[in-house]
């Protein structure tokens, strides 16, 4: 994992055919917040995509690639002094060698953060 201490996953779990639901708790003290910014501390929206990843990763049990991503919607600072857990919702559906999905990331009381599909492929090194 690339971020290795930065969050902690409390629950990650299927909800229906194809479809995850997955509550992470940001590490506050984690040394991104250092320059990301200094004193006033905001999730970069990167590691918001590479979490979403690597749940994804877990539930299908294998190594990813994001092919294709669109309709990025970030619509909340994350600031983790405030709120520091995230809930991601994620419908996924095959496509040819890969997996499509639907994501919608959130606060606990429901505000929205972070809207977004995405294609990702199996990894694979030649």
């Amino acid at each position: 994992m690339l971020l290795d201490d930065f969050y902690n996953i409390i629950y990650l779990k299927s909800v229906k055919d194809q479809s995850i639901e997955a509550s992470v708790k940001i590490n506050k003290t984690h040394q991104i917040f250092e320059g990301h910014f200094p004193k006033n501390p905001v999730t970069p929206g990167v590691v918001m995509l590479q979490i979403l990843k690597n749940c994804l990763e877990i539930h299908l049990e294998e190594s990813l690639f994001m092919q294709q991503l669109s309709r990025v919607k970030f619509l909340t600072l994350v600031d983790p002094n405030f709120d520091d857990i995230l809930n991601f919702n994620i419908d996924i559906s095959l496509e040819n060698e890969g997996f499509k999905i639907k994501n919608h990331t959130s606060f606990i009381d429901g505000r929205s953060i972070l809207k977004c599909n995405a294609t990702f492929v199996k990894y694979s090194i030649h």
